[in-house]
């Protein structure tokens, strides 16, 4: 396969612009509300075609309006990139485009597959979800969430957000299921949180009640390790936390955080087994309407949003972690290569029957797997 040059994925780049700019502000593995608003998904009958030229040189646009949709709560690093992508076009077009956030999937209640199909349909401008959403699509977006697969964030950067392994997810998105992918974000490495004991080997595992998400081969390796677990909608996880329906669940710290999870669990195991991105896509006749001047702003602002989502949610994840020992009091467990060797062990059988049952391609495993 022939790869394009990915400017959008050049993270060094595209961080420097965005932290110059500005600092700090899951199956949809977030919940909540956030204020409601009149403007209605699909507000994009204007082309965004130059108007003329303000004195000064600067083009003006014609006004529009664009809905965004994540699965992310109101608050959530989700949020936050869409924010940020929000703030940069209002920026760079003089307040010409307007994007309206819907977070926890507001206009599909609550559902993030219906999400991007409304985004495919053209009812939804934008979203901002992640790679296990889109495997409802192509079972292929389910590669980065093999068992260690990476050991390291330097690892995601050189092999997904600047290398080929990007490039062919990008080129996936555009060329099989018609959207504009602007960018690559972080939702993170999952860890598990529960309310019993330390997580430190499989062993640990086969006494807990687990919520895990609904990613096919998330599942599977859950399976290899023995564990007694769940898929439940994730707005139901609080409770069947703090009730004790659930001893524990899996996600990146942020997401777990967003959902007040530190507030009824006791225990975390900070790891690098499964890794999970968002992809900030955008309806392709939409872009193709846009002229080439906009076409380029909104990629700019895309990269950059997307680099700011990285290392805020990167930041967010050693400081949640930090509160959750210090306010509440969680033990936070980091495993050692002994325990990782362990857990790869009943997991590796996955890789196989990755090529065999889901459709990936050696070409793909090549670009992730040295």
């Amino acid at each position: 396969m022939k790869y394009r040059k990915v400017v959008a994925l050049s993270l060094a780049l595209a961080m420097t612009a965005s932290l110059a700019a500005c600092g700090n502000s899951s199956s949809g593995d977030s919940a909540g509300t956030s204020s409601e608003t009149t403007v209605e998904a699909g507000e994009t009958e204007d082309t965004g075609t130059a108007t003329g030229t303000e004195e000064g040189g600067t083009t003006s646009f014609e006004p529009m309006t664009w809905s965004a949709a994540t699965s992310g709560a109101d608050g959530s690093n989700f949020v936050a990139g869409l924010e940020k992508f929000g703030e940069l076009l209002s920026e760079r077009t003089d307040g010409a485009i307007t994007l309206n956030i819907f977070p926890s999937d507001q206009l599909t209640n609550g559902n993030a597959v219906d999400s991007l199909q409304g985004e495919m349909e053209g009812t939804i401008d934008v979203t901002f979800q992640a790679d296990g959403i889109w495997s409802n699509f192509d079972a292929r977006f389910n590669v980065l969430i093999l068992p260690f697969l990476f050991t390291s964030t330097d690892e995601v950067d050189e092999k997904l957000f600047n290398g080929e392994g990007g490039a062919y997810l990008i080129d996936m998105l555009e060329n099989e299921q018609g959207v504009k992918c602007l960018g690559i974000g972080e939702n993170g490495f999952r860890y598990i949180t529960n309310s019993k004991h330390e997580v430190c080997t499989p062993d640990d595992l086969k006494d807990l009640k687990l919520r895990v998400g609904g990613s096919p081969i998330l599942t599977r390796t859950y399976d290899l390790w023995g564990v007694d677990y769940t898929t439940a909608n994730w707005a139901e996880v609080y409770t069947g936390l703090q009730t004790g329906l659930y001893d524990g669940q899996e996600n990146p710290v942020a997401v777990a955080h967003a959902s007040s999870i530190q507030e009824v669990q006791s225990y975390v195991t900070a790891w690098t087994a499964q890794y999970s991105c968002m992809f900030l896509t955008m309806n392709m006749d939409l872009y193709n309407s846009l002229s080439d001047e906009l076409k380029e702003i909104v990629d700019e602002c895309g990269a950059e949003a997307c680099a700011y989502q990285v290392e805020l949610t990167r930041q967010e994840c050693e400081d949640y972690l930090e509160v959750w020992e210090e306010e509440y009091d969680m033990q936070v467990h980091y495993t050692t290569e002994e325990e990782i060797a362990m857990f790869k062990e009943l997991s590796d059988p996955i890789y196989e029957e990755a090529m065999e049952e889901y459709g990936f391609t050696q070409e793909l495993m090549d670009l992730f797997i040295d």
